[in-house]
C-alpha cells in the first residue's frame, strides 16, 4: 500500500471518528469551551505539523537506507506479520518506560485530562512523539520490512489509536481480545491501574502479563493522573521536561541549579 493511499484512507478514517465523536460526545463538545478552547486547538495543530514532519523523516530515512537492511521484505508472510509485531514490541517497550522517571515528564500531557475522548490522540508532547517516531521507524527500516508494510502498519496504528480513545466504547466483539479497545486502554487512563501499555494489539501486554482486562459492562470512570505537581496548560506541560527538581536532582541538575545561582548573582 503506498503512502497517498495510506493517508486517504486514514484522513477518512479520522474524519469520520471525530466526527462521530463529536455528534454524540458531550465530553468532546465541552473540551472546545473557553476554559479549554487553546489548549486543546494548539494540541491538534502541533500533532498534525508532528505528522507531516514524521512523514518526511520517514521517506527520508528509508531513502538513506536503500538496500542495506536485513531485507526481511523478500519473505512475505514475516514482511507484514513480522512488522506489525516488532512495531508494537518497540511501542509497548517505549510506553512502558514512559510511565516512570523523566519520561514521565514527556509523557504526561496525555494522561493528564480527565475527559476520555478521541482529543487524548492529539495530546502528545511533540518530542516524545518525533523520538518515538524516529527511533521505532528506523529500527524498522534497518530490519529490512517493505515500505508497503510499514505504510500498512502506520495506517493501522492511526486508526486503532484513535479508536482506542472513543468516549463510545466501542466494541469488536471477540476481537476485543486482539485489538485494544476502548474499555481496555480506558483502564490503562485510569487512576487506579498500571497495565495495558499495548498501543493497537494486546499480544505483548498478554506475553509480558501487563494486561488488564475489562469486566463486562464496566467502563472505568477515574481518568487521570494521580497529582504530583505535573501542570495543566498547553505552554506549561509542553516546558514541563526542562524543570529542575531539586529534591530529586542529579550531579547534572545540582550543577546547573548553581550555574542559576551564579548568573543571578551577576545581574
Amino acid at each position: 500500500m503506498d503512502k497517498m493511499t495510506t493517508s486517504i484512507i486514514a484522513a477518512t478514517g479520522l474524519i469520520l471518528l471525530f466526527s462521530l465523536e463529536a455528534f454524540v460526545s458531550k465530553d468532546f463538545r465541552n473540551s472546545f469551551k473557553a476554559s479549554s478552547l487553546f489548549r486543546n486547538i494548539s494540541y491538534i495543530i502541533t500533532s498534525l505539523i508532528v505528522l507531516v514532519l514524521l512523514g518526511e523523516v520517514s521517506s527520508v530515512v528509508k531513502l538513506t537506507l536503500g538496500d542495506n537492511t536485513l531485507k526481511i521484505h523478500k519473505i512475505p508472510l514475516l514482511d507484514y506479520i513480522g512488522c506489525f509485531l516488532f512495531a508494537e514490541l518497540l511501542n509497548w517497550f517505549s510506553h512502558y518506560i514512559k510511565h516512570s522517571g523523566w519520561l514521565w515528564r514527556l509523557h504526561y500531557p496525555h494522561h493528564i485530562d480527565k475527559r476520555y475522548t478521541v482529543l487524548l490522540t492529539t495530546h502528545t508532547h511533540a518530542l516524545d512523539v518525533i523520538c518515538s517516531g524516529v527511533i521505532i521507524g528506523l529500527a524498522m527500516s534497518l530490519v529490512g520490512f517493505s515500505i508497503e508494510a510499514i505504510n500498512t502498519y502506520y495506517l493501522f496504528y492511526t486508526l486503532a489509536n484513535t479508536y482506542q480513545h472513543s468516549s463510545l466504547n466501542f466494541s469488536l466483539g471477540f476481537l476485543d481480545y486482539i485489538i485494544v479497545s476502548p474499555r481496555y486502554h480506558r483502564i490503562h487512563h485510569s487512576k487506579s491501574h498500571r497495565g495495558n501499555y499495548g498501543s493497537t494489539i494486546t499480544f505483548w501486554d498478554i506475553v509480558f502479563s501487563t494486561a488488564y482486562w475489562p469486566k463486562r459492562y464496566d467502563v472505568k470512570k477515574d481518568i487521570g493522573i494521580v497529582d504530583n505537581g505535573e501542570p495543566f496548560g498547553f505552554a506549561k506541560e509542553m516546558l514541563y521536561f526542562l524543570k529542575i527538581d531539586p529534591k530529586k536532582s542529579s550531579t547534572g541538575n545540582r550543577l546547573a541549579l548553581k550555574l542559576i545561582v551564579i548568573l543571578k548573582n551577576l545581574t
